[in-house]
């Protein structure tokens, strides 16, 4: 008797079968609703000078956020980014920056400490099958006590040439607009790779992207690492920019790159969303806060209103969904 196999079917991810959805538009309405605001309080931030100043101060969120994203779209969640963060950035401005500029190739050891950070999660998920809330969990509080013991108090500095380069222009542009024009980049170019594809396959529908082929633990575990590597280029961006580390900065960012994916409109389910919209979420976060502080008002405005935000976009996806999920039917 002669065995028919079945043909492979290929998941398609959702991200990957339209174009913007509702709640993409959504976020880039906001976001556009956030610049108009705050150039109505502060109009030099139209200059480019300003521009490439608030983007500096968007940045290690945006590249914690980043980390973040990849993690959820395979449908799971990284505390511990925060803790690789103040480990490199602890690293960044005390090995690194005491041994002076001529051995800027040091950091290239202090990406490699965030790699293997990121790889220790997902061994512990992949290999060993914790969930991914308790792994992280329990690496950000290994890592925040490795930063501790490298920086106990904040201070440190951090190589000179990093700083001039952070701070520095290309062709008249702000190095922080270059940095995040780079990031999008780099996105765009990896989405459309077959590991993109096989990432957001994972996310999609993980059995059925084993039964296609895919190899779903290596996907995994790379986007860990990924992750990882993310995590330690903020923290070595954050010692460049600030000119000093802290062992303790990278606790306020854990939730807020999570409320950065949830506003760019990745579901924590996986298998839809990316990392330019996330770009806007934390964008539209960093933007809260600076109208806040223009107007100068307390710091719980700040809070509340991101919250608001992060909570209005979490029932405008519900209310969306269940209203697609009807025209179906």
């Amino acid at each position: 008797m002669t065995t028919v196999t079945p043909p492979r079917i290929r998941p398609i991810p959702v991200s990957l079968r339209r174009g913007w959805s509702w709640s993409n538009i959504i976020t880039a309405a906001i976001l556009g609703a956030l610049i108009a605001a705050d150039l109505s309080i502060q109009p030099a931030l139209g200059n480019l000078v300003q521009i490439g100043l608030l983007i500096e101060t968007a940045l290690p969120l945006v590249l914690l956020a980043v980390a973040q994203t990849f993690v959820v779209l395979v449908g799971g969640i990284d505390l511990s980014v925060g803790g690789v963060y103040v480990v490199t950035n602890a690293i960044t401005v005390t090995w690194v920056g005491l041994h002076g500029g001529a051995h800027q190739w040091l950091l290239v050891v202090a990406l490699g400490f965030g790699v293997a950070m990121g790889a220790l999660n997902g061994l512990l998920v992949v290999r060993l099958g914790f969930q991914p809330f308790i792994a992280t969990l329990g690496t950000w509080t290994i890592f925040n006590g490795i930063a501790l013991t490298i920086l106990p108090t904040d201070g440190g500095s951090p190589p000179p040439l990093l700083s001039n380069l952070l701070l520095d222009q290309v062709a008249g542009i702000p190095s922080s607009i270059v940095i995040l024009a780079g990031i999008v980049v780099a996105w765009r170019l990896l989405r459309a790779s077959r590991f993109g594809m096989r990432m957001y396959a994972v996310g999609a529908d993980e059995e059925r992207a084993r039964l296609n082929g895919t190899p779903v633990r290596t996907v995994k575990l790379c986007v860990y690492v990924i992750a990882g590597l993310c995590a330690a280029l903020a923290g070595i961006y954050a010692a460049g920019a600030n000119a000093s580390g802290t062992p303790t900065g990278g606790d306020a960012y854990i939730l807020t790159s999570v409320a950065a994916v949830v506003i760019g409109g990745t579901s924590l389910r996986g298998g839809e969303g990316g990392v330019g919209m996330t770009v806007m979420g934390a964008m539209s976060l960093t933007l809260i806060n600076d109208i806040v502080g223009a107007e100068n008002l307390n710091t719980w405005v700040s809070v509340a209103a991101a919250s608001a935000l992060l909570l209005a976009m979490v029932i405008a996806r519900t209310l969306i969904g269940a209203a697609l999920a009807r025209r179906r039917t």
